[in-house]
Order: C-alpha cells, then sequence, then structure tokens
C-alpha cells in the first residue's frame, strides 16, 4: 500500500473516531475513541506487514485533517514550535551574527552591535571551519545545522575555529540574549515619519511607541506605517497599537466565537498620537492582526490605506498543547472590523465574506469581500528582470564584490552606510559578465542600468552591512513607498 494511503487511511479513521465519540458517547464514556485509536495504532506499529514510523504518519494524518477544515488550523512540530516562539517573544539565545555558507565554507557577513560576538572580536568575513571541536567545512553544511550548533543555553560558550585572512584564530563566544526587533524606524523626511511591523510579536507595542517617540522629536508631523508582507502574529499587540491613534470608547476589533460568544477590544483615552495623520501600506500578504489593525483604523476614517487587497485571514487561532512540545493551532473563532465586516475570504466554493452595507464612521461605503480593500490602490513594485531571473547571482556577485574590496570598504567613513557602495558601469558589466546573461552594458537602456545599480547596491549592502541596510537601499528605490510618500505630503499642504 502507498503511504499517501496509509496516511489517508489514518486520516479517514481518525476523523470518523473523533466524529463517533462527539456524537454518541456520554461523558463516562468518552475515553471510547481514545482506546479504538490506541488500539488500532497499536495495530500498525506491531502487525502492518511493512515497519511503519507511526509518530510520522500520526503527525501527517494529523495535518491532513487540519487542512481539510480551513486554510489556518495547522499542526506545529516541537522544533518549529520553539524557532516561532523565539520570533515572536522578542528574542533568542546566541552570539548576534549574520552568516552564510559560501563554497561549502560558513563564513561571518554581519556582526550586530553590542552583541556577544562584537564583544569578543569575531569580525564580518571570519571563516569558520569547526565549531566546538567539530570540523564544519563541506557539502553537508546547510544553515539550520550551523544555526543549532550555534544557539544553545544563556551563559554557555561556543567555540570557534576561524581563518581571518591568513591568521588561524581560536574564539569563545559567551551565548547571551539577542533581540529579535519587529519594528524599523526609517526616520522623518519632510516631515513625515516611517516604520515597518514586519510581524506582531510580544514586544511590538512597545518597539513600535518607542520609535514614533523618536520620530516625534524630529518634528513628525504625519506617519507612514508599512505593513506590507506582515503575516499578522498576536491580537492584542495590534490592539494596542490602533489604540494609539483611536479616541476612548472607540470599538477596535470584535471576536466571535462557535457559541454566539462575543468579545470587543474598545480603545482608551490618554494616548499622544491620536490626532497624528496616519497613511497604511498593505499588499496581497498582508495578514491577520496586520488587517485587525488596517481594519480598525479604515472604519474609523482615522487612516488612508494604500496598496492592494490584503491577504483576507480573519481567524483566530489558539495553540493546544500536545504534551510532547507539540501543538495544533486551532481555528476558534472569527475577527469583525469595527463596521461589522468580516476579514475572512471565502475559503469554500460559493461562500460570500459579508452580507449587507458597512460604513466607515463619515459614511464612506467599506469593500466587505473579505481583507482589506485600500482606499488608494497601488500598484505592486514590479519585479526587475534581473531580480526574478538571477537573484542567487547578484547574492553571490556581491560576496565576492565584498571579498574583494574590503580593505577599501573598511577604509571608508562608517557614518555614510550603505551610501559608499556606489556601483560603477564597469561593475554593471563585470555582473552581466559573471551572470553569463548575453548582455554587453551598451544593450542596456539608462533605466536598466539605474535599476540594475540599485539592486547591485542591496546586494552588495547585505553582504557586507548586513540586512537592514539591503532593507535600506530597497526603501529608498520603492516606487510603492515613494507615491506614498508623496500623497502623504500633499495631505499635509
Amino acid at each position: 500500500m502507498k503511504r499517501e494511503n496509509v496516511i489517508l487511511w489514518i486520516a479517514a479513521f481518525l476523523l470518523v473516531g473523533v466524529w463517533i465519540g462527539v456524537k454518541f458517547s456520554s461523558p463516562t464514556a468518552s475515553s471510547v475513541p481514545s482506546s479504538k485509536l490506541e488500539r488500532f495504532f497499536k495495530y500498525l506499529d506491531t502487525e502492518y506487514v511493512d515497519t511503519l514510523d507511526v509518530d510520522a504518519l500520526t503527525e501527517e494524518a494529523m495535518d491532513y485533517i487540519l487542512s481539510s477544515l480551513d486554510p489556518h488550523s495547522t499542526y506545529i512540530t516541537a522544533e518549529d514550535g520553539v524557532e516561532m516562539s523565539e520570533r515572536m517573544n522578542g528574542g533568542f539565545t546566541g552570539i548576534g551574527v549574520e552568516f552564510a555558507i559560501k563554497k561549502d565554507t560558513l563564513i561571518f557577513l554581519h556582526v550586530m552591535v553590542n552583541s556577544p560576538a562584537a564583544d569578543y572580536g569575531i569580525k564580518p568575513g571570519d571563516r569558520v571551519f569547526a565549531i566546538d571541536g567539530d570540523t564544519i567545512v563541506g557539502p553537508d553544511l546547510t544553515n539550520s545545522k550551523v544555526t543549532k550548533l550555534i544557539k544553545g543555553p544563556k551563559g554557555t560558550y561556543v567555540n570557534f575555529k576561524i581563518k581571518r585572512g591568513d591568521l588561524l584564530v581560536d574564539a569563545s563566544v559567551q551565548r547571551g540574549h539577542i533581540p529579535v526587533k519587529s519594528v524599523y524606524n526609517k526616520g522623518v523626511k519632510q516631515g513625515i515619519g516611517y516604520v515597518r511591523v514586519e510581524r506582531f510579536a510580544e514586544t511590538t507595542h512597545d518597539e513600535f511607541v518607542a520609535h514614533l517617540k523618536r520620530m516625534e522629536l524630529d518634528t513628525m508631523r504625519a506617519l507612514i506605517i508599512d505593513l506590507r508582507d506582515n503575516p499578522g502574529g498576536f491580537l492584542h499587540e495590534a490592539v494596542n497599537m490602533a489604540d494609539e491613534f483611536l479616541g476612548d470608547g472607540q470599538n477596535i476589533v470584535t471576536t466571535r466565537y462557535r457559541n454566539g460568544e462575543e468579545s470587543t477590544a474598545v480603545a482608551e483615552s490618554g494616548d499622544d498620537f491620536e490626532d497624528l495623520p496616519v497613511h497604511i501600506l498593505i499588499n496581497e500578504n498582508s495578514a491577520s492582526a496586520s488587517e485587525v489593525f488596517t481594519g480598525a483604523l479604515q472604519d474609523h476614517d482615522r487612516a488612508t490605506v494604500y496598496g492592494k487587497r490584503s491577504f483576507g485571514k480573519g481567524l483566530v487561532q489558539e495553540d493546544k498543547l500536545l504534551g510532547d512540545g507539540s501543538k495544533v493551532r486551532l481555528t476558534v473563532a472569527y475577527y469583525f472590523t469595527p463596521s461589522g465586516r468580516s476579514i475572512q475570504k471565502p475559503y469554500k466554493e460559493g461562500e460570500l465574506a459579508n452580507e449587507g452595507v458597512f460604513l466607515s464612521d463619515t459614511g464612506r461605503v467599506l469593500a466587505s469581500g473579505g481583507g482589506i480593500e485600500p482606499d488608494v490602490e497601488l500598484s505592486n513594485d514590479s519585479t526587475s528582470y534581473f531580480w526574478s531571473f538571477s537573484f542567487g547571482t547578484l547574492d553571490a556577485f556581491a560576496f565576492e564584490y565584498v571579498e574583494d574590496n574590503r580593505l577599501r570598504l573598511d577604509a571608508a567613513s562608517p557614518t555614510r552606510g550603505h551610501l559608499q557602495i556606489d556601483p560603477s558601469e564597469d561593475d554593471i558589466a563585470q555582473f552581466l559578465q559573471y551572470g553569463g546573461y548575453g548582455i554587453a552594458l551598451e544593450d542596456l537602456s539608462a533605466s536598466d542600468k539605474k535599476e540594475l545599480a540599485h539592486l547591485l547596491q542591496a546586494a552588495i549592502a547585505r553582504n557586507y552591512f548586513g540586512y537592514d541596510a539591503y532593507r535600506d537601499v530597497l526603501l529608498e528605490y520603492d516606487p510603492v513607498l515613494n507615491q506614498v510618500y508623496s500623497q502623504a505630503r500633499r495631505a499635509l499642504q
């Protein structure tokens, strides 16, 4: 019997067993389904003709069952749960480096400021050939393997053997807390502040307010909040963020459960930014808590929303622990915006997201087809031919560029940051030859050259300064964001 058929068979049995238990068992007979399942899996484990990994089959069967219910209920392994928790709880224990594997070798690309690695003296460009006595060079080296070796309990040490130029260096770095930031601040430009919220983690609201306080001191008169590609996260963080901009007693979001029970989050007074003009940027990957935040401000006419219709994830998930570190993320309720709109995009054929007409506080008719529709639709950044076709080539070329020019880059003024990286036409020509595109420099238009120079600048910045610089360059030349800046400036006039 094919493995896929075994999984379907187990899944069907689980579904039938659970259904029978719910429909026909009395409170005192609630153990019957469990007993049947235990007996069933025992038969599989001990008598099936082939050897089976019953634990793995059980996990796959649970995945199958959950995926048949809705798009967002899911099974999470213990290992995946730890990684998610680190991202959502604001940090992990490590040494504070960004790394890459190039030609079967681990290389530190960027060392975080004030991190254990920086305090010890680890440098960008260091090549690591052993961790804790184990040689790690070779084709089997992976990012996940490196991450497992570097992470560990706080206060413990990780030992490296490093090649730094012609020197061999032994390093013993004490692991410490490494913050994982969820909010990024690009400062104030012509009175308009910019923050990007990448997810709603446990620290997001505090980070967000801290960024706004700093920009407030820099004469911020309006704010752009970039929620593109933000998948959501903790609802209470989105609620607290929305509260910063809404008046006392205004509804933020209503959660409705299967038994009809509802709970509504309501804004409180006393926040500093209730009169600050707000512009929100979303796209098709803005989901869940991002949509709750955006929907609340849109319904109360508190922000202008730009971009593309959001993902449409208005289902509430709760984590149900399974006793071994794994868990089921189970859908338990729906989100509704203050006007009564369901955020959830229909996932069953023939269903409607909402029925009726929904109005904002000032009487504007609001779109109600699932997700959040922007007030001003802006086309997504057009994907560059060079970017889509050869991201890996760009990154590989940028890495070699940094290796060849590291001494010059090190000698440049650190205050200029990525501005010191200014690819020349010779660099562009070398990249075209490196990629083997069969395109000569003279074949490119002026706009093509400009776009390719920006992409090279971003890739080189990532390989020298780290991810934050890479993001800086992309945002600097982001045509969608620049359109929002223009509209925000006009609104201030």
